[in-house]
């Protein structure tokens, strides 16, 4: 098998702050909960992982189950959060943020690339919605709950009423998109922040 070539880093949202202070934003947006996890870019086919700085994640062996669950799906390359090692919860876990397109195929919007997710990993039961609250199974593959503006702030309070009841910050805060986003793909710097997606968090 050949192997493969890093795509991109893993996109960055910009600092948005604690979510009572940010400004309004401009457009539509939904939000999902900021998992407590290591960010990583997965290669489908083969299960190799790259964490966000572009470096060949030195864990991924412990994710190799989860993976494997994923290549008969048809995609690629997913932006993952790998988790366990921060707080003990979901070993071998990964949670599929979003599906990375190579820059030679059409651009698809956030709200496309979500149904995307539902349609192949979702519906053929590859992976499962983790709704708040939820301890996460060992070596499963889950995909993030997405959320309206009006859900957003009571989803705020739920999720930090979830890491008490839980014993830990499984949960770091909020991470909005902006419906029409892309997914971009750069290879400039793991520091390059993405205007259209925004990050609030917990301020302890």
């Amino acid at each position: 098998m050949i192997e493969p070539t890093f795509l991109t880093y893993p996109a960055r949202p910009i600092n948005g702050g604690h979510l009572k202070y940010a400004l309004p934003k401009v457009g539509q947006w939904s939000y999902e909960p900021k998992y407590n996890g290591w960010r990583g870019l997965l290669h489908v086919p083969t299960g190799a992982m790259w964490n966000r700085h572009g470096k060949r994640l030195s864990i991924a062996s412990e994710f190799a189950k989860a993976a494997g669950k994923l290549k008969l799906t048809p995609f690629e390359w997913l932006d993952v959060e790998a988790l366990h090692r921060r707080h003990r919860l979901g070993r071998g876990t990964l949670i599929v943020l979003d599906p990375v397109m190579r820059p030679d195929l059409p651009p698809q919007p956030y709200t496309e690339r979500v149904q995307l997710l539902y349609d192949y990993l979702v519906e053929p039961e590859w992976a499962e919605c983790l709704p708040q609250g939820v301890k996460p199974a060992d070596n499963a593959v889950y995909i993030p709950p997405v959320y309206g503006e009006g859900e957003r702030d009571e989803l705020w309070k739920q999720l930090q009423e979830v890491n008490k009841s839980l014993g830990c910050d499984f949960y770091e805060g909020l991470v909005a998109k902006r419906d029409d986003s892309l997914y971009p793909i750069q290879l400039n710097s793991p520091d390059q922040c993405t205007p259209t997606w925004m990050k609030h968090r917990f301020i302890k």
